[in-house]
């Protein structure tokens, strides 16, 4: 696993911003079953949203290949060769989607490209049962968040520790929802935040971020026609001077969407937390423009909320057919899936992918983890705990 303080050395170039996506949106009018709605006939397919299983990536109810996609970090235009781990956040370009063989099985495409991104990194502080804290900003902790690196669970981790964080920021609170967190006991070289920036004052060189008071002595630190209430991504020196911090830069976020082919007829399903909203038929979803003018939406729309939205991709916005509002409660039981072949079974688990899985006479066909030779598998599972507990497995098509 990268260390924390690799993943910031290699960043070089900032983004372009969230205001620039809503200019967009200006002159502009998912299910709860995810991307396995969206059809093949397109010339491609976009998804925004988090890793959630392997075999070879599944994201948003797709199984992407990825054996020869481009990997790329979202702060910088360096290729780069991580490893894809649950939970990161994700943007995919890919192929036209093609549909599942049975009811049991995952549409399927090919990953041409692929960008991921953390949102924070920092020094842990005030934990609690559910929440830490990086330098006085929240983080959630969830059923489903992965933990990676130096523990594997909340209970493990330590004020010692610094982390990393892949998630969704709720701009009404200032939280980060994590859904993965990468743990080092080594110091990273630099910190990062991001939220709403406030207070910009061009004169002193200081703004906030949350309660986070911020300082730059460059002038070329701060982007050109950055506005209050703008989101914006922060690295920061990691030695305060008294309370405030030196940020060395400042990022606006851009719309992924820029990077698409004009000509290509992408369809889409994005999901994440609403961060900028007009109205509910315009709005941002992580950095994306949204038109939901002609669009079934079920639930209350606002900023910060999450949402699966599904579409096309039109004129550099998602141009959507359905929004579904998803509840806390389905964050928290959302399932994972995983292909591969079965070893090292025991009375009570086994491994898939490097995974280990619970199984109790509760799980769906567990008897195939008594064949021989051992076959390949789909397995269904849920978080719990920090361990796995599988729900069903089938036999892979």
């Amino acid at each position: 696993m990268k260390t924390i303080e690799q993943v910031l050395c290699t960043r070089r170039t900032a983004l372009l911003g969230i205001a620039g996506a809503i200019a967009e949106m200006a002159g502009c009018g998912g299910g709860g079953t995810g991307v396995a709605g969206l059809s093949s006939g397109g010339t491609g397919s976009f998804t925004s949203g988090t890793i959630t299983g392997f075999g070879s990536i599944i994201v948003n109810g797709i199984r992407y290949n990825n054996d020869t996609a481009t990997v790329l970090s979202s702060d910088d235009a360096v290729s780069s060769n991580p490893t894809l781990q649950l939970g990161m956040v994700v943007n995919i370009e890919g192929s036209s989607v093609t549909p599942a063989n049975n009811s049991a099985g995952l549409p399927t495409a090919t990953a041409y490209r692929i960008t991921y991104g953390s949102e924070w990194i920092g020094p842990v502080s005030n934990r609690t049962a559910t929440t830490f804290e990086i330098l006085g900003h929240t983080v959630d902790i969830l059923a489903t968040t992965f933990f990676g690196g130096a523990v594997q669970q909340l209970s493990d981790l330590l004020d010692t520790h610094f982390v990393e964080v892949y998630g969704y920021v709720d701009q009404v609170d200032g939280h980060i929802q994590a859904s993965r967190i990468d743990v080092s006991t080594v110091p990273p070289s630099a910190y990062k935040l991001s939220g709403a920036i406030t207070q910009i004052s061009q004169a002193s060189g200081t703004a906030n971020l949350g309660q986070t008071s911020l300082s730059w002595s460059a002038p070329t630190v701060l982007p050109s026609g950055l506005s209050n209430g703008d989101f914006v991504r922060v690295v920061l020196d990691p030695t305060p001077v008294g309370a405030v911090w030196t940020a060395t830069r400042i990022q606006r976020l851009s719309s992924p969407l820029t990077s698409l082919p004009a000509d290509h007829d992408y369809e889409a399903e994005v999901h994440g937390s609403i961060t900028a909203y007009q109205s509910s038929a315009n709005f941002i979803v992580n950095g994306i423009p949204v038109n939901a003018t002609a669009a079934q939406i079920t639930g209350a729309l606002a900023v910060g909320v999450q949402v699966e939205v599904e579409g096309n991709i039109r004129s550099g916005q998602l141009v959507a057919t359905k929004v579904v509002v998803k509840t806390a409660s389905q964050v928290e039981t959302q399932e994972f899936e995983f292909y591969g072949v079965i070893s090292n079974v025991t009375a009570q688990t086994f491994v898939v992918r490097g995974e280990t899985f619970n199984y109790d006479g509760n799980t769906s066909n567990s008897s195939l983890l008594t064949r021989n030779p051992l076959p390949s598998v789909e397995v269904k599972a849920r978080r719990t705990n920090g361990r796995w507990q599988a729900l069903e497995i089938d036999l892979e098509d």
